[in-house]
């Protein structure tokens, strides 16, 4: 799977770049630079006001062509977006001959895992391929975990996965896969090729599905960055002196940024207090989630302005919890959000009117089932839109003398945000960072996986009855591991697809009888299986970004 020549021709190009760029630094940004030969390659630098295509707001830029003897790319760094400067500087990488040049006509990428109800497979005409792309701060996949002697099997794989790594899946769109980096990166890869197509940096870690919608200036790609930290006043402090007002999630910058999706342009950036790592959805011409201040906010996707902005309540804030919706019969829209909260009730569930903000309906978890920690905040809800029913999953019942925690999965009815059922599914250890699983909804069965007990459940969405469950092979769990089953499963064909660890585990979808451990090696962290096609694609904290011939697995 490794493609060494694909990864020293991009070497050597990221090579020449830097090259070029360490010369002119003095004088690049202020002026025209003559042209420069390096190693074959030509280069030209401009510096300009080049207003968005999108905005028409002015943007500092500077444009550097390369040129060999058979292409042209070119880099742009972004140094304000109109009157904003930007913290650290936005810069984009094009390489427009490794566009595709097949398209599928793909339906947009409008929120989480690709659906509603979580289910990340587009049902295209797409071949079965087989490649491996190193990010930049690729590890060997079969190198022990950074600081592993000291950190230990719990704590390294998760610092790996929130600083550097991938930490969720890779959005498809129209032949180009886009992978979420927290080495503050956004990728855009050919998908039958493995091949960068553009790349573009990022003020903070990228830990979102990047959205990716069709409009009449051209397909735009979405992605919100933040990170998971607290800062001391905004945590210790915060709860010591009871200003629960300053608990904010994030100690630096959270933002969503526009990218052109064919050659990486930006279009817009809109910053935030506290973190910005859920992803959000794309409603109505609104992109709307919650962020780490404890708002929920809505932007206009063209523009990147705020149209509307709720506060959730003192000490609340999102975690990972990424933006659903469901659509009433009047064609009423509501968002739906998870957040934690720093005192009672610990969190709560909050579904906003899409085009005024206004709270249709908060849920918080009934007596006999506390959240603890990060739970309610973490988790992004599935809805089946069709019969009307939201599922989430949390962490409950934390027990102080043995420090063990349940594991609990519940349905509400959408339209009023009733429980209808709520389970505990069994007890383990806290895992760390990520607190919860995220469902799948399918044809009536929810698939959740769960990394207190290490185990995947399907359950009856009607009743919470518990039809199967199996035990994740290969990866350790709480108190020793990280654990596994984070990302929403993923129903093909009567299988379920589940990474967890250094494996792609495949499971029949009716008795959960474990099929198949696919080795990839690295680590799996809240990574679902996008299946387009004929080919699975998956990124991981390792910084890898794969394709899988889907008859490889199933």
């Amino acid at each position: 799977m490794y493609m060494k020549g694909s990864l020293s021709v991009f070497s050597i190009i990221f090579l020449i770049i830097g090259l070029v760029i360490g010369v002119s630094i003095g004088y690049i940004i202020h002026s025209e630079k003559p042209e420069n030969t390096i190693m074959g390659v030509i280069s030209y630098s401009k510096t300009i006001l080049m207003p968005s295509p999108l905005t028409g707001v002015k943007e500092n830029v500077t444009i550097t062509t390369f040129k060999n003897s058979t292409n042209t790319w070119y880099q742009y760094i972004y140094y304000s977006y109109g009157n904003c400067y930007l913290p650290m500087w936005t810069t984009v990488n094009y390489y427009p001959f490794n566009l595709p040049n097949i398209s599928s006509n793909t339906p947009n990428w409008t929120v989480y895992a690709f659906t509603q109800n979580h289910e990340s497979v587009i049902n295209i005409s797409f071949p079965a391929v087989s490649w491996s792309f190193p990010q930049i701060n690729a590890l060997p996949l079969n190198a022990p975990f950074p600081a592993y002697q000291i950190l230990g099997n719990r704590t390294a794989p998760v610092i790996l996965t929130q600083l550097v790594g991938d930490a969720v899946g890779v959005s498809y769109y129209d032949g180009i896969v886009y992978v979420p980096s927290d080495s503050n990166v956004l990728y855009a890869i050919n998908a039958y090729t493995g091949k960068i197509v553009w790349e573009a940096t990022t003020a903070n870690s990228v830990m979102s599905n990047p959205i990716i919608v069709k409009t009449s200036k051209g397909p735009i790609v979405y992605v919100s960055v933040g990170d998971a930290g607290f800062s001391a006043s905004h945590g210790i402090f915060a709860v010591i002196t009871h200003n629960l007002k300053n608990v904010i999630r994030g100690y630096s910058y959270g933002a969503i940024y526009a990218f052109n999706a064919t050659d990486g342009q930006l279009l817009w950036v809109h910053f935030d207090e506290g973190n910005d790592m859920p992803t959000p959805a794309y409603i109505n011409g609104l992109l709307i989630y919650g962020d780490g201040s404890g708002h929920i906010v809505a932007l206009n996707a063209t523009t990147g302005k705020v149209v509307w902005k709720d506060y959730v309540g003192i000490s609340a804030f999102d975690s990972m919890s990424s933006t659903n919706y469901y659509k009433f019969s009047n064609g009423t829209t509501i968002a739906i959000i998870g957040f934690t909260m720093a005192e009672p009730p610990y969190g709560e569930l909050v579904a906003v009117n899409v085009n005024n903000g206004q709270i249709v309906w908060k849920f918080i978890l009934p007596k006999g089932y506390t959240p603890f920690n990060t739970g309610m905040g973490d988790v992004s809800p599935a809805v089946d839109e069709r019969n009307g029913i939201v599922v989430q999953s949390t962490i409950v019942n934390f027990n102080p003398t043995n420090r063990t925690i349940g594991f609990a999965v519940f349905a509400l009815n959408a339209t009023n945000g009733q429980l209808l059922w709520i389970e505990q599914l069994g007890r383990g250890y806290v895992p760390p960072a990520f607190k919860g699983g995220v469902p799948t909804i399918y044809n009536g069965i929810v698939y959740v996986g769960s990394p207190v007990t290490n185990t995947i459940y399907a359950i009856n969405e009607s009743n919470g009855k518990i039809l199967w469950k199996s035990v994740i092979p290969n990866v350790q769990g709480p108190p020793n591991g990280a654990g596994g089953g984070r990302a929403n499963p993923v129903y093909i064909k009567g299988y379920i697809i589940e990474p967890a660890g250094a494996y792609v585990d495949v499971y029949n979808a009716s008795n959960g009888a474990l099929v198949k451990s696919y080795y990839i090696g690295g680590r799996f962290g809240i990574v679902n299986a996008v299946i387009v096609g004929n080919t699975v694609f998956l990124d991981n904290s390792y910084s890898w970004t794969f394709a899988i011939p889907l008859n490889d697995l199933i």
